[in-house]
């Protein structure tokens, strides 16, 4: 078992004295809207079975790039609680009922986005998980350096739809200059540019690629990792899966705690909470995941100083 076992073990194990302490209620109708695909819909129905609180959700899924509300179904069903996957999940949910309490697993900022009027207490009928992502880019880019000390150029794969991605990618930038990098952005609308973005990016020479999590890249997740070992570019992720599915390192917040703290704001909302009186929760551990195996197709050899602080080495 490795450290992260032991920490993730100890975390539900906690979690898990919290659910007992209280009567849950004996049935409820939990309400699930994710964009793309439906991968967070099954982490967090997991995370509900791991810490004791299964109740069942209902799932409404959006293609990546809808723009469209939740459907006057999902609101019509009046769920007790709405888990909305992120962001852009939550944004349209929330536009259409103040009333049916809205918990999201990855929010970015819930504050500047007006669904919520503080982090101690959210203050409305939204509260969550907030996700760090952009605010991790300048040790994504150490990272980067130490890996493939020669790059000095950069490509981000952004997600056109996230309103997000256009400062983030001008931060990076902003970021890379002081570590003598140039950094272009890679803007994706949908999963048919994958190729010529990469394509693109070799072609231009770059040495290295940061990958921005979003519903377009983890639900094409297999092929991006394809198309980075075709171009061979070393690339950064922001989420382990890559990593377990081939791709060369990632560095990020661990995800399964979100779906675990999500799961346990639920069940709080089920037993009465309301979610003006939670706090938005701020993750507390990150890591650092990296593929041997990956870095040896690369011709990669990989700095002792890496070696030493991964929290996971899959070899």
């Amino acid at each position: 078992m490795n450290r992260r076992d032991v920490l993730l073990s100890a975390t539900a194990a906690a979690i898990g004295r919290y659910a007992g302490a209280q009567e849950a209620p004996k049935s409820a109708h939990i309400g699930f809207i994710v964009t793309g695909e439906t991968f967070p819909h099954r982490r967090f129905d997991e995370a509900m079975r791991r810490l004791g609180l299964d109740r069942g959700t209902q799932s409404h899924r959006r293609a990546s790039g809808d723009r469209r509300g939740p459907g006057a179904a999902q609101i019509a069903a009046n769920p007790d609680v709405i888990v909305a996957a992120g962001l852009i999940d939550a944004l349209p949910v929330h536009a259409s009922t103040r009333t049916i309490p809205i918990v999201v697993i990855g929010g970015t900022d819930l504050v500047e986005e007006g669904l919520a009027a503080r982090a101690r207490q959210a203050g409305g009928n939204v509260t969550g998980v907030v996700v760090l992502l952009g605010e991790l880019d300048g040790k994504r880019l150490e990272l980067l350096r130490e890996l493939v000390p020669a790059a000095t150029r950069i490509s981000f794969l952004a997600y056109a739809g996230n309103p997000r991605s256009i400062p983030r990618a001008t931060a990076i930038e902003a970021l890379a200059r002081p570590l003598g990098m140039r950094v272009t952005a890679r803007g994706l609308s949908g999963a048919w540019e994958l190729e010529t973005a990469f394509a693109t990016s070799a072609a231009d020479h770059d040495q290295a690629m940061m990958v921005q999590l979003s519903p377009l890249t983890h639900e094409n997740l297999p092929r991006v990792v394809a198309l980075a070992a075709q171009y061979r570019l070393p690339v950064i992720y922001e989420f382990r899966e890559f990593v377990e599915g081939g791709g060369l390192l990632s560095y990020g917040q661990v995800w399964r705690e979100n779906f675990e703290r999500a799961a346990v704001l639920v069940d709080k909302i089920l037993k009465g909470a309301k979610p003006a009186d939670l706090p938005v929760e701020q993750p507390t551990r990150f890591e650092l995941v990296l593929n041997l195996k990956t870095a040896a197709a690369l011709g990669l050899t990989i700095p002792p100083s890496i070696l030493a602080r991964a929290d996971e080495v899959i070899e």
